[in-house]
Formats: C-alpha cells, sequence, structure tokens
C-alpha cells in the first residue's frame, strides 16, 4: 500500500463490500489510526475502509486496543503512545516473537556512568523515519490460508501498534489477518511516573533527569500532542472562524442505565436485520419520524460541503439516509447504532441532541452545537450565503471570502460584478426569489405550458408525455425549481425538441433566461451513453436539456389616472425551471434517475456496479464487462410509469413510490 500517494489503495466510501466484506473487522477491538506521517486524504481513507468493513473507530487512543500507523519501530511507536499520554511497558513474550520475526534488539548507547538509572535512560531514541516504509519480512506473511486472527489475548489493559497495511491486506483477503506479522510494538498500559518535586531532586540524579527531558522535549518537537496535532490535520474550516476552534465530538459511551433499561426495543425493519447500506433498497418518507434530528445532521454535511470534505458529504449522507428510512422514533442512542452506515459518531450526536431537547423541556426540539456552527459562525454563515447562489459551488463560495475579500452580495454587486460568470450574476440577481422555491400549483401551471408548447412546435403530433419529476413528485410542498420530462414515443418527435420547445417559450417570453443547452442524447443518436470506463461516471445525467430561468409574462397591468403604463414591472417571480427530453426506449431511466434524492440516486449506481456489474445513467443501462453492451430493462412497459417500474424490479432493487425515496 502506498501510503505517499493520493491514489492508495485503500478503499474509499464509493465502495460497496459485500455483506461478507462489511464485517471484516467487527471481532475486532476498538482502533485508533495515527495521523503521524499520513495525509489528511491517506487518514480519512484509512479511517473510512475500517468502518466500512465493520471496524470499531475510535478518536480517542486511550479507548484503543490496537493502533494502526505508517510507524517502523517498536521504539517509535512507543513514543508516539506515549506522547499521546499512553504509558506503556514492554508485552512480555514480545522480545520472543520479535526474534522470530527477525527484527533486532533495540541498541543501547555507551556509557561510563555506573548508575543503572543513568543506562536506562540512556536508551537511543530514534527519532528517524528512514526504516519506516520498509517491509520487514511481512509480505511474505500475507497469504491468509496461513492465520487464524485471535482477539482473546486483547484486554483494555493492552495496546498493540500495528503496520497500516494490515487494514489494506485484510481487506484484500476478506478477513481480519493475524496481527503478528504486521506487529510492531506490543505492550501493557502503565500508569504515568509520578512527578518529582524539583526540591527533592538528588544532585547525583540530575544527570539522568536532564536526559529525560531531552528525550521528552525530542518527542514533542517530532510529534505534537493529539490535541494539536490531529486537530491541525483533519480540520478544514476557516481558521478565522469560532468553527475551527472546535473539538472533535466524543464517542458515545453506552451508559449503565440504558445497558439494564426492560424496555423493548421495536421490530427492527429487514433492511436493518440484513445490515442493507444502499438507499434505493429502502423507503424513505418525505416526513419521517425522526425529521428533527436528521434536519440537524443536514446542516452538519453541509458544514462538510462548505468546508470541502467530501468523505465527511459522502459519511453523513450515508447516514442520513438510514435515520431518514427509520420508522421509529429513536428512543435512545443505542439504536442508532444499529442502523446500516451509522457509526458511534452518529450516536453521540443523537446523545446532545436528544439531552438538549429534555434541559429544553420537548421531546423533540433539541439541537447540536456542531450543526448550530451553520448559523453562528460568522466564516460559515458567509460561505453558506455565497454557496445559495445559483451557479456558485463550494470552492467557488471560498474564493469570493478568502481571495476577493467579500463578505456579503453587495459586495459582489459593488467590487466584483464583471468579474462573475453570466449565470452567476443571474444567480445573485433573482436569488432570493429563487430561494423562495415553487409551490405545486405553480410547478403544475409550468409544466401545462411546457407540455402544450411541445405539441405546438411538433405539428400533427399528439402524445408529448410531460412529466413533473424532482422534489415535486417526491411530494414537496414547495420544490426548488421544476423538473419536467418530456418525451414520445417517435424518436423523430425527440430528436432537436428542446432547441424547438426553448426558442418558442422564449418568443412568448416564459423563458428570461436560458443558462444552459445541452443536445448530448440528439448528438449521439439518442442512444444510451457509450460506456467508456468510470471517466464518465461524474455526468450522471447525459440527455437533452435546458436550464432556465422562468416567469410568467401574464400580469395585471395597474393604471394610473386611467393610464396604463406599457413599461410597467413585471410582478410575477422568476423560477428555475429544467426541461429534458428523454427518447421512449429508457424514459423509465430518465424518470427513476430525475425523481429521487441525491443519496437515493448514487446508491441506483452503486448497486448497479456491485450487483450487476451494470452502469446506470439517465440514458439507459450498459453492461460493463461486455464491451458495454445495452440492457434494455423497459421492455413491456406500455406507459412511463410501467417502464420506470420495470427497471426498479429489474435491477433488483424493488419497486418503492417516489414519496419514498426522500433519503435526503
Amino acid at each position: 500500500m502506498e501510503l505517499d500517494a493520493p491514489s492508495s489503495n485503500l478503499p474509499n466510501r464509493e465502495s460497496c463490500p459485500d455483506a461478507q466484506s462489511e464485517s471484516i473487522f467487527s471481532d475486532q477491538p476498538s482502533v485508533f489510526i495515527l495521523p503521524t506521517h499520513l495525509t489528511l486524504e491517506i487518514l480519512h481513507q484509512a479511517e473510512d475502509a475500517l468502518v466500512q468493513h465493520g471496524g470499531k473507530l475510535t478518536y480517542d487512543i486511550a479507548e484503543a486496543s490496537l493502533v494502526l500507523g505508517k510507524i517502523g519501530q517498536k521504539k517509535r511507536a512507543a513514543l508516539e503512545l506515549r506522547s499521546r499520554g499512553i504509558w506503556t511497558e514492554e508485552f512480555p513474550g514480545s522480545k520472543e516473537e520479535n526474534r522470530k520475526l527477525g527484527n533486532p534488539p533495540a541498541k543501547r548507547r555507551k556509557t561510563t556512568q555506573p548508575d543503572s538509572a543513568l543506562k536506562a535512560a540512556a536508551e537511543v531514541v530514534d527519532l528517524g523515519t528512514e526504516s519506516e516504509d520498509e517491509q520487514d519480512g511481512v509480505k511474505s506473511c500475507h497469504d491468509p490460508s496461513r492465520h487464524v486472527v485471535s482477539t482473546s489475548s486483547i484486554d483494555s489493559s493492552t495496546v498493540t501498534v500495528l503496520k497500516l497495511e494490515w487494514l489494506d491486506h485484510s481487506i484484500k483477503a476478506g478477513k481480519a489477518l493475524a496481527h503478528h506479522p504486521f506487529t510492531v510494538f506490543r505492550g501493557i498500559k502503565a500508569a504515568p511516573p509520578p512527578q518529582i518535586p524539583s526540591k527533592h531532586i538528588a544532585t547525583d540524579k540530575l544527570p539522568s533527569q536532564i536526559l529525560q527531558r531531552a528525550k521528552a522535549d525530542a518527542v514533542l518537537k517530532d510529534s505534537p500532542l493529539p490535541s494539536t496535532q490531529f486537530h491541525a490535520r483533519r480540520s478544514k474550516e476557516p481558521p478565522d472562524g469560532a468553527y475551527s476552534q472546535r473539538q472533535p465530538p466524543t464517542l458515545y459511551r453506552q451508559t449503565t442505565s440504558e445497558r439494564e433499561e426492560t424496555v423493548t426495543p421495536p421490530t427492527q425493519p429487514d433492511w436493518v436485520r440484513d445490515q442493507v447500506l444502499y438507499a434505493c433498497m429502502r423507503s424513505a418518507p418525505l416526513h419521517p419520524p425522526n425529521e428533527d434530528f436528521i434536519s440537524q445532521l443536514v446542516k452538519i454535511r453541509q458544514i462538510r460541503e462548505l468546508t470541502l470534505d467530501q468523505i465527511g458529504v459522502r459519511a453523513y449522507s450515508t447516514s442520513i439516509a438510514a435515520v431518514a428510512a427509520y420508522p421509529y422514533i429513536i428512543q435512545r442512542p443505542s439504536e442508532i447504532l444499529s442502523l446500516p452506515g451509522c457509526e458511534a459518531k452518529i450516536a453521540h450526536l443523537f446523545a446532545e441532541f436528544q439531552r438538549d431537547g429534555r434541559c429544553n423541556h420537548t421531546d423533540d426540539d433539541g439541537n447540536i452545537s456542531a450543526a448550530n456552527a451553520l448559523e453562528t459562525d460568522p466564516v460559515l454563515r458567509v460561505l453558506n450565503t455565497f454557496y445559495q447562489i445559483w451557479g456558485v459551488g463550494a470552492k467557488t463560495a471560498r474564493d469570493f471570502y478568502y481571495h476577493r475579500g467579500w463578505r456579503d452580495l453587495d459586495d459582489i454587486v459593488e467590487h466584483g460584478w464583471n468579474t462573475l460568470s453570466r449565470v452567476q450574476q443571474i444567480g445573485v440577481k433573482f436569488y432570493d426569489e429563487f430561494l423562495d422555491g415553487v409551490p405545486r400549483a405553480e410547478s403544475e401551471a409550468i409544466a401545462d405550458i411546457v407540455g402544450d408548447h411541445a405539441n405546438r412546435v411538433r405539428p400533427g403530433i399528439e402524445g408529448v408525455d410531460c412529466i413533473i419529476v424532482g422534489g415535486y413528485r417526491r411530494g414537496k410542498e414547495v420544490s426548488g425549481d421544476v423538473d419536467i420530462i418530456l418525451t414520445h414515443r417517435d424518436d423523430e418527435v425527440t430528436r432537436n425538441l428542446i432547441v424547438d420547445v426553448v426558442a418558442s417559450l422564449e418568443t412568448e417570453k416564459y423563458i428570461t433566461h436560458t443558462l444552459s443547452l445541452h443536445l448530448t442524447s440528439t448528438l449521439r443518436e439518442q442512444q444510451t451513453l457509450p460506456f467508456h470506463g468510470d471517466e464518465t461516471g461524474k455526468h450522471f445525467d447525459t440527455l437533452d436539456k435546458a436550464l432556465v430561468v422562468w416567469q410568467d409574462p401574464h400580469f395585471d397591468v395597474e393604471s394610473k389616472d386611467g393610464v396604463h403604463s406599457s413599461r410597467q414591472k413585471n410582478p410575477n417571480p422568476h423560477r428555475r425551471v429544467d426541461i429534458i427530453i428523454s427518447p421512449w426506449r429508457t424514459v423509465g431511466c430518465a424518470v427513476l434517475g430525475w425523481s429521487g434524492d441525491t443519496t437515493f440516486q448514487r446508491d441506483i449506481r452503486r448497486y448497479a456496479k456491485k450487483a450487476h456489474s451494470w452502469k446506470f445513467d439517465s440514458s439507459g443501462v450498459r453492461e460493463r464487462t461486455s464491451g458495454g453492451h445495452v440492457v434494455d430493462l423497459e421492455a413491456g412497459g406500455n406507459t412511463w410509469e410501467e417502464r420506470e417500474k420495470l427497471v426498479m424490479e429489474r435491477l433488483g432493487i424493488g419497486w418503492r413510490p417516489p414519496g419514498e425515496r426522500c433519503s435526503r
């Protein structure tokens, strides 16, 4: 495993382990991963790989019995533990194990001092890293058939430091490998030495004390304490905001009273019992029982988005989707731990949420301090304002704040208007109107107009289906925008249809601005997106479409002194509308691809890849293993509703109505 390169072999959260691989590390004790010599990306990947395969990750090294790190020397491992407050004595038998593994005994520096204490203090403290990347004979021991993992000898009084390669090789082997080929150091936890007041230090002990101080200084210079180093490596929050000073959340610990509760927990749904990870294989209603807690998690996920922590965004999305699908009101944090994709961190957040609600004498109105930062932290508040501009992503929002020094929308208008793209200018101009959202009745009125114009531009042709998808189809009372799919059974009708529909709507002034216009599908003869590996996976939708700004041109003109002014401003709000064109043969994929929440859609692609080695796209499905042959999942469907249902059933995820695809 190349730990110095971003392209580490460690899997990320987009990987989809099967049920067996998910429990690789379930029988292992709590694990702490040393950040020493690891980039932030590699550290995140290692933590995600451990949790994704059933491991118990802890951010408190005092709780850990296993410590993984890019460490190759026993002395360095012991010093890393000591610098984090864990004092140890070498475990009996470790020397014999080292001898079998071919590790040389620790060297001692020669000294002419007769004092035994001085000799002990004069051990060589090798802080170098030259040999930490060496394999030390580990490769010869990687055959999984030769080892049986046992954790019976591990208890809370011992700590074992393993090379990080153990994690990668165990995942490849499909089970947790034996520790001893990867063991760097194994020790028994000991109490820290007592602090001796300076007035009691004898003169003849001064050389020993000086050496001890020198060793401690060397440790601190090379290995900062965890409260400094760990936070500095993990934090991506703005350095000048209050949120950047927050401490990592402590892990949830089940209390004694909670263990002793006699309340019978509700019967777990099948997807909880079977630990189904994919959001597309379970039902999540628009208003779930734990909606208040989910709203707090959504805020934390938004903070991760604003701080460019994409791993954190995916992790919270997975947890939110699981909580959203849980059909019962969560009563205790331990219930969280049973949900697939939910870690101890989520349980801790729920405990805080529940505790705050009780303090406020409410059952469901708790708050989480980490979520409050989205409104209380001055930097995050400004970043979030910029992020809400249509056409501005998290990176651009941070550029506005940190590089251009803007602090509100007025700064953008006054100091940087000419530097914005046309789309961003439109996003700023209609900022408040876009945030207001579109009520259901207005979405229906817009769809009727779009459908009417689609039939107009294809004279003599009837039966152009106009389907409202997106948040409207999931049941939202107010949607962020209006997503409309147009389709027809004749491919000649849908070819270039988007161009003609937009032109017709612009002529009648329904469309005030065309933000983007794509003819991707028409240019490939409306065929399913070709399969060329995973490089195109980021482009989920490849259909013909137009993203436009909509305003109803009809309004009542007010008269002044009996005179109507032709220059009166249109008072109707501007709306965001997406018009998508789908050929009939794959309309089921298109409707499915535009009807679910983001995590639901993400997991459809992941499941199709994992279960069938297929590539799912809103333009259809192709095989990954046979040169990209098209897979027809819609044969036999007479309506677009039937075709969508056939796609879900033949994918193997099962049918569920749009109102149950609200994974957030």
